[in-house]
């Protein structure tokens, strides 16, 4: 807590109370109580490089207009933010609000502002490319080929023949902000029920819309998947065919292999691969 406390002193005066609320991978949450206002604090050590990039980013999306938590102050090292537990606007989402239609709908208005507001940003170039296909190569897909006893599926040559074009169109359309970490303990609700933001953002890469779009909606229960889609209009078609490929392709290189074979041997499989032809 001696780093934590040499940060506070250099943009919080006074004495402090500091409560411990977890510590993991270099980063340190925590509560602190000073002349009976309550903050929470992320404090990022020296090897946490990426991490302190969160700082940054509070600072980027604040610019390009998109709602986060409120900042109160920052150094290099150290983020002090409003604390939600004690605040008379909004509240911590919970499990049960995944399944709320209505804030369905107010946080796709949040992801919809992200990317929009995203492809936007000068900085953009600048953002971490969220890099998920350095494991897709040749050589991991034979080893896939026999872990799965596919050897003799067709759509493995088509892949193989496309990998470039896949990977091609992959870096051309990662042109916008994503979030990356979609889940209620992440999401901060207006007790008005006027609005809702996503928070924590040391998952935040350069990507494009449809992947964040459909990791929620695999999460969500269809009808507030439903009610997400709705209130976040019109998006890629492009993207949705990469990504539904990409998906399930990588899954299959993975530890999780078994989890995408039905789509291998189906034949589902080569029909996303088609649907993503024509954009290739």
């Amino acid at each position: 807590m001696r780093e934590i406390a040499k940060e506070l002193a250099k943009i919080l005066p006074g004495k402090h109370e500091i409560q411990l609320i977890r510590e993991k991978f270099g980063i340190t949450v925590f509560r602190v109580k000073t002349s009976g206002v309550s903050y929470i604090g992320k404090h990022f050590n020296n090897k946490q490089v990426h991490g302190r990039k969160e700082i940054v980013y509070y600072a980027m999306l604040r610019s390009i207009g998109v709602p986060t938590l409120r900042v109160t102050a920052q150094t290099e090292r150290l983020l002090l933010l409003e604390d939600i537990e004690t605040s008379d606007t909004i509240r911590l989402a919970t499990e049960q609000d995944m399944s709320d239609c209505a804030i369905a709908r107010l946080i796709a208005k949040w992801f919809q502002q992200l990317h929009t507001c995203g492809r936007n940003i000068s900085d953009l170039p600048q953002l971490g490319l969220l890099d998920n296909l350095s494991e897709l190569n040749t050589k991991n897909i034979k080893h896939a080929m026999r872990e799965t006893n596919s050897r003799d599926n067709p759509v493995w040559p088509v892949v193989v023949a496309q990998l470039g074009s896949i990977k091609a169109t992959h870096v051309r359309l990662c042109n916008t902000i994503t979030y990356n970490d979609f889940w209620h303990d992440n999401m901060a609700v207006a007790r008005d029920s006027s609005s809702a933001l996503m928070f924590d953002y040391n998952c935040i890469y350069r990507g494009y819309a449809y992947s964040d779009i459909r990791h929620i909606l695999s999460v969500l229960p269809p009808d507030a998947g439903n009610a997400f889609l709705d209130a976040y209009g019109p998006y890629s078609a492009e993207e949705k065919a990469l990504e539904e490929l990409l998906f399930p392709l990588t899954g299959l290189l993975s530890d999780h292999a078994s989890k995408f074979e039905a789509l291998l041997h189906n034949g589902e499989l080569m029909q996303r691969v088609r649907t993503l032809e024509p954009f290739l």
